[in-house]
């Protein structure tokens, strides 16, 4: 046999068929330019072993049957498809099937069997699985609907991220630290305010009642407690939406205020209530 005629055969064939026939075509070629080279019994024998054993292999490869594909292969009748769907997790019955097979959604071959090509892709179009209750496109389609719903959730969340660092530059947050500095300094300013206002208007506030003079520290004591109270309450913990900014060996900024109750905050930006 020839080098076209043996590569012609072996058309196909498994990796592992190929590779054995060639070695034994090449030993067959080698033996046989041995002989020539330097004709004896010898190399007459090993040429006559290798081309042996050649053609040996080429009979057995020749003859043995072509593997049987899997989805080609027949299901002879439309029982033995009912069968065969009910145990590869398909929801049909009896009465389903033979009607879509006198609906022609599924058909015989010629010689009157089914390869389970066909009824597989029978299966995919028209009818729903067990574990499931839907059809394979449905499914499909709701892993997608999951899938998009999923990734607009991501670029809402990127967008978020996005929009907070663009207003961050653009100062519409301020770190925490000086937030802090700032409520301080406004209880500050509200507290000296009010008892300077208290103590500057009471002993009007006791002609106007006509009350006693001498009972003057009293009363202040009691305005001056109230207000503290009060001051304890405004100066209490909120919570607010802040940039936390943390800086190695950088110097702390203070926000500078003044002692009159009316001066604004000299900060950037604004606080964010959470």
């Amino acid at each position: 046999m020839d080098k076209e005629a043996l590569e012609k055969l072996l058309d196909g064939k498994p990796k592992e068929i190929r590779h054995k026939a060639i070695l034994l075509f090449n030993g067959t070629a080698t033996g046989a330019k041995a002989y020539q080279d330097e004709p004896s019994s010898a190399t007459r024998r090993n040429w006559e072993d290798s081309e042996a054993a050649l053609n040996k292999f080429i009979g057995e490869i020749g003859s043995a049957p072509e593997p049987e594909d899997d989805e080609d292969k027949p299901l002879r009748t439309i029982a033995a498809v009912l069968e065969y769907l009910k145990a590869n997790d398909w929801r049909v019955t009896q009465t389903s099937l033979y009607r879509h097979q006198k609906e022609g959604k599924i058909a015989p071959r010629r010689d009157g069997c089914y390869t389970l090509r066909d009824v597989d892709k029978y299966a995919r179009n028209w009818l729903k699985q067990k574990s499931t209750g839907k059809k394979v496109a449905e499914k499909a389609e709701e892993q997608q609907a999951k899938k998009l719903g999923l990734e607009i959730s991501i670029l809402e969340q990127n967008d978020k991220k996005l929009k907070f660092f663009n207003d961050r530059e653009a100062g519409l947050y301020i770190p925490k630290e000086l937030m802090e500095i700032e409520l301080a300094g406004r209880a500050g300013i509200l507290d000296a305010g009010l008892k300077h206002m208290v103590q500057s208007r009471i002993a009007e506030w006791i002609r106007a009642v006509n009350g006693e003079m001498k009972k003057l520290g009293d009363l202040l004591h009691l305005v001056n407690s109230d207000i503290d109270e009060h001051i304890n309450s405004y100066a209490s913990a909120l919570s607010y939406q802040v940039v936390i900014e943390a800086e190695e060996d950088a110097p702390a900024e203070v926000t500078q205020i003044s002692e009159s109750p009316e001066t604004e905050s000299k900060t950037e930006g604004g606080l964010v209530p959470c």
